[in-house]
């Protein structure tokens, strides 16, 4: 019987060589999947869904190598591993009568297209469209496996800031482009791929200026973190010397390239309130008002708290300053959505219908990306419009996998939210203190920006969050979970 392994830091000599090629693979992903489109094509996914299975392959080599066979379950595991074995289970063949118990009107609208092509069969799935649901299946398995392996790989401060430092370089990059793609805009990506949806819906490599927003809101507080957490013993310091001394520092290269991170944090939260994501907008400002109460806590916590909020105010002037007229048309197009909710085409209409479609299906949903397929048979919206998403996470959720998996999802949300604040409170240092605390504000942002808007397909996005999550909760510093929410498997001896 083996106990969970204590998480104290390594000196960077003693980083095995299959830690290193796995870290090689997570910096990868971070710079391909958002410049592959989000990594939302076929193509993209399948380059991802390979680099994962080589991270994992290394992983359980570097394992058998020391003749040991040990890994430490994430919070959470178990709610996580039910709702991605629950997406399998629906796109797989299941005796008719089984499917009738769970879901009648399921059951239903097989036998009538069984009918209608002149065939039968005893074997049936749960979902309406299992293609498409064994393929997103496949891709949040490839998601699981990688935090895990993430969860069981990062030890030491070293890897975590390389982490960061990817993820902001990349949406400060992507920021950039954005905003000169949308003054050049000839209506491709990247000027010679695919045709956008228009100029208002294409932000850099994004087709959808939601996604982009959806990736900015997890980069934006990590980066904080990482500014915040180094700056509690320099400062203390600093306050005991003369301005002078002060300035000297400031200037000279002591400072170090952390003194980057507020232009890049401005430069990306800028970005995304001239992108037009009304959904991005209320997220981020969401996730900064919450890493400002949360950065309140612990000694020097007013300091931290001061230093978000100016943070804020800056972001609302740099995309003011970067484009007004787009900011204050967003600001208005929310305000009018917010005021006559029940316009055509507007969300709450949409929901209704989609409430109406998981009381057809309430305990396993209609299937898993299976919304376009399904929507139709409940659709009251006149509106001239395709709708291939319930446009909100959380609702298509709720219509995919009915009571069982939005259940389970908000279980996995809820243990993670909770362990990140755990850590954050034990944390030994600023650092680590921070870390979770930024963690903690990229899910709650995620879960916001997932009320009004439909961003799961986007694989990039969700490994960005797997990274943030891996991070703060493997990394040292912190009180490690109990052993129960952990896990540890048996151990081999030589």
């Amino acid at each position: 019987m083996s106990h969970p392994r204590a998480r104290h830091p390594r000196p960077a000599s003693s980083i095995r060589w299959p830690d290193r090629l796995i870290e090689g693979g997570v910096l990868f992903l971070l710079v391909f999947t958002p410049l592959a489109y989000g990594t939302v094509e076929p193509w993209s996914e399948a380059i991802a869904e390979m680099v994962v299975l080589g991270m994992v392959l290394v992983w359980v080599l570097g394992m058998l190598r020391d003749w040991e066979l040990r890994i430490e379950l994430p919070p959470g595991w178990l709610p996580a591993y039910l709702f991605l074995a629950l997406v399998f289970l629906q796109a797989s063949p299941l005796p008719s009568a089984l499917v009738g118990l769970v879901s009648p009107w399921t059951l239903g609208l097989h036998q009538t297209a069984a009918a209608y092509i002149g065939g039968a069969s005893h074997l049936v799935p749960l979902s309406l469209a299992p293609h498409s649901t064994l393929r997103e299946a496949l891709k949040l398995g490839a998601v699981a496996a990688f935090f895990l392996v993430c969860y069981n790989t990062y030890r030491t401060r070293a890897q975590v800031n390389r982490a960061i430092w990817t993820m902001a370089i990349m949406g400060a990059l992507i920021s950039v482009f954005g905003i000169v793609q949308r003054m050049t805009w000839n209506g491709r990506l990247y000027w010679v791929g695919p045709e956008g949806y228009g100029s208002m819906f294409s932000l850099g490599p994004f087709v959808n200026r939601a996604h982009f927003a959806g990736l900015v809101v997890v980069v934006v507080p990590m980066a904080l973190a990482l500014l915040l957490g180094g700056r509690r013993d320099s400062s203390s310091r600093s306050a005991r010397r003369g301005w002078m001394d002060r300035l000297r520092r400031s200037a000279g290269a002591a400072a170090g390239p952390t003194r980057l991170v507020p232009f890049l944090i401005l430069l990306m939260g800028g970005a995304v309130l001239v992108s037009g994501s009304r959904g991005g907008l209320v997220a981020l400002i969401t996730a900064l008002l919450v890493m400002t109460a949360l950065a309140a806590g612990g000694r020097s916590g007013t300091r931290r708290a001061r230093r978000v909020a100016l943070v804020l105010v800056l972001i609302a002037l740099t995309g003011a300053w970067i484009g007004s007229d787009i900011l204050y048309g967003t600001v208005g197009r929310l305000l009018e959505e917010l005021g006559n909710p029940e316009q055509p085409g507007g969300r709450l209409g949409l929901w209704a219908d989609a409430v109406r479609l998981f009381l057809d299906a309430p305990i396993v949903g209609t299937g898993y990306a299976s919304f376009q397929m399904t929507y139709p048979e409940v659709r009251t919206l006149p509106a001239a419009l395709t709708f291939t998403h319930a446009e909100s996470d959380w609702m298509q959720l709720l219509t995919d996998t009915g009571g069982l998996g939005i259940g389970l999802a908000l279980i996995v949300s809820a243990i993670l939210g909770f362990t990140l604040l755990r850590r954050a409170r034990a944390a030994s240092s600023s650092s680590a203190r921070m870390l979770a605390v930024g963690a903690e504000v990229a899910l709650v942002g995620a879960a916001v920006q997932g009320i009004g808007n439909f961003t799961l397909p986007v694989m990039s996005n969700l490994l960005y969050l797997a990274v943030a999550l891996s991070a703060a909760l493997s990394a040292p510093g912190g009180v490690p979970p109990p052993a129960a929410a952990r896990g540890a498997g048996p151990e081999r001896t030589r």
